[in-house]
């Protein structure tokens, strides 16, 4: 009994499993965003607009957020957006870039890249050499700078009259369709091959929201400790992290690419000698980091739902009306 409650625990908490099923419900929710612009434009029947795609509007709901956090009040136009970046931020800042690590669909798409490439290529992707995977990081960091000093310096009154804008309402929609088309699709096809040799290269070397969870990551109280006593330096745990950290020789896994995802932990021949500790005391099971991050997310969401702050205060037929005159061909999708 003991070991099949343990094997239970194993795949109800693998993170494949956990991402799996968000990138399942991303696709789902984005299908069902597809079915209500095509609704508005009166080519079938309707469908509600799903709120949790507002993830992929960095530029408009990161203008938001900050607007918010300066005083010009809560979104309450579209606040799936501003919820989605606390909660990311929550469980960054709680366990590890645990967005990244167990949520993220964009990420998922790469790992998998990734790990398709790791078993073609005997079970390692190709790693860069050490100045140029420094510089690769650094570049990831100065672009997340830039842009985070770009939607942070617009006032509050520009903010706030941009959430306003019936491009805002429309620009999820926007920039789904705009991914059909034949230069998306190429510079997909291209970023999966490069993520097949070289390991998820937009989240490790370009993703500016990754900066900023892999920042405030670093203050996490919780971490992957290692016990040097027991520890027989088999290695394993330096081979099975997925984001190149040297989990081998390091005390305490502070590193900003550590996600959290428990690799490491798991394979670790020796009990107690590499574990998951919140505030260097309190230890955490490799199968109970997954609920707790998870946890947290739909925390925040239910939270978020039950107290009005989820759903759009857009009438649909407002949306009908914005979709309908043409709008989405009219502009160009702002990321």
């Amino acid at each position: 009994m003991s070991e099949l409650r343990t094997r239970a625990h194993r795949i109800l908490t693998s993170r494949w499993l956990v991402k799996s099923v968000f990138f399942a419900l991303f696709v789902w929710l984005t299908s069902r965003l597809l079915a209500f612009a095509a609704w508005a434009r009166g080519e079938g029947p309707f469908v509600p607009r799903p709120e949790a795609v507002a993830g992929i509007l960095p530029v408009g709901h990161f203008t938001s957020f900050f607007a918010w956090l300066k005083g010009g009040g809560w979104d309450t136009l579209l606040p799936a957006g501003l919820v989605i970046i606390i909660a990311a931020l929550a469980t960054s800042l709680l366990f590890k870039r645990g967005f990244c690590g167990w949520i993220c669909p964009v990420g998922t798409l790469w790992e998998g890249a990734a790990a398709i490439g790791r078993r073609l290529l005997g079970g390692r992707n190709i790693r860069l050499p050490r100045w140029l995977d420094i510089a690769g990081r650094g570049f990831r960091y100065v672009l997340g700078f830039g842009f985070f000093a770009f939607v942070g310096m617009v006032s509050v009154p520009e903010a706030v009259g941009f959430r306003e804008l019936p491009y805002m309402w429309v620009a999820d929609i926007k920039i789904i369709e705009g991914f059909g088309q034949p230069i998306f699709l190429i510079v997909i096809l291209f970023a999966f091959v490069l993520s097949m040799l070289l390991g998820p290269v937009w989240c490790r070397y370009a993703c500016p929201i990754g900066a900023l969870y892999s920042a405030v990551g670093l203050a996490s109280p919780c971490a992957v400790k290692r016990d040097e006593e027991t520890c027989i330096d088999c290695g394993k745990c330096t081979r099975a992290c997925h984001a190149f950290v040297d989990v081998q020789h390091a005390a305490t896994v502070h590193a900003a690419e550590c996600d959290g995802c428990m690799d490491c932990v798991k394979v670790c021949p020796v009990e107690g000698a590499l574990e998951a500790r919140a505030f260097g005391r309190v230890r955490i099971a490799p199968w109970v980091w997954p609920l707790l991050v998870v946890g947290v997310w739909f925390a925040i969401y239910l939270v978020a739902k039950l107290t009005g702050n989820w759903d759009t205060t857009i009438p649909v037929d407002v949306f009908r009306q914005v979709i309908g005159s043409g709008l989405l061909e009219q502009t160009t999708p702002m990321f």
